[in-house]
């Protein structure tokens, strides 16, 4: 049996409180249908997207070695350039909504933490054009490795309580890195308010810059 546990957040209610009367509300979730969330904005007007994001991480782009070598400082900025066009690819077949989209609220828990800084960075450049002035989003940064926070799914058990269990993403590699360090590769958003856990997570709400 899968077993639940209920984390207190300090941040999640103003985000809900902020768009409390916002009809219909889009979100996107970018973890996987838990019911918990489903359940908690099932009364409500609500346009829910979960997005499955631990799935298309699980085989990074893989490049050649450049035929043509000119340097090493050369080669390396060309394959990370073209790693990040890879990633941006990738993404947009994930990321494939209306072109009218936008979204009111983002989700992104822990996906930070299982991007490198070039998926991060792709990632945050095509949902760029889904995201309105006023979106909110809400995630939680890893600052230090550890294996005990990793490979969780959360959902929102009530506006001050975040569901979390185990995963099934334990194959991803995590990339702990400073607040700054990510909110620099985070486009359109910049970090509002942050909060260290007890386990050692930084829960942060975003919003649109």
């Amino acid at each position: 049996m899968t077993v639940t546990e209920t984390l207190p957040s300090r941040l999640m209610p103003d985000i809900l409180h902020r768009l409390a009367e916002m009809s219909p509300l889009m979100v996107l979730d970018v973890g996987f249908g838990v019911h918990e969330t489903v359940e908690h904005f099932g009364n409500r007007r609500c346009k829910l997207h979960f997005l499955g994001l631990p799935d298309a991480l699980r085989s990074p782009p893989v490049l050649p070695s450049p035929a043509q070598k000119t340097g090493k400082i050369v080669d390396e900025a060309a394959r990370q350039e073209n790693l990040l066009n890879a990633w941006r690819e990738r993404f947009r077949s994930v990321l494939d909504f209306p072109e009218d989209t936008r979204f009111d609220l983002c989700l992104f828990w822990d996906a930070f933490n299982y991007m490198d800084d070039l998926a991060l960075k792709a990632f945050f450049e095509v949902l760029h054009p889904y995201i309105r002035k006023e979106t909110l989003g809400h995630g939680l940064i890893q600052l230090k490795e550890d294996k005990q926070v990793t490979n969780r799914e959360y959902g929102i058990q009530a506006p001050d309580l975040l569901a979390m269990r185990p995963g099934h993403h334990s194959a991803l590699a995590c990339h702990p890195r400073p607040q700054a360090r990510v909110a620099a590769m985070l486009k359109g958003f910049a970090v509002s308010h942050g909060v260290l856990r007890r386990d050692g997570l930084l829960e942060v709400s975003l919003k649109t810059e």
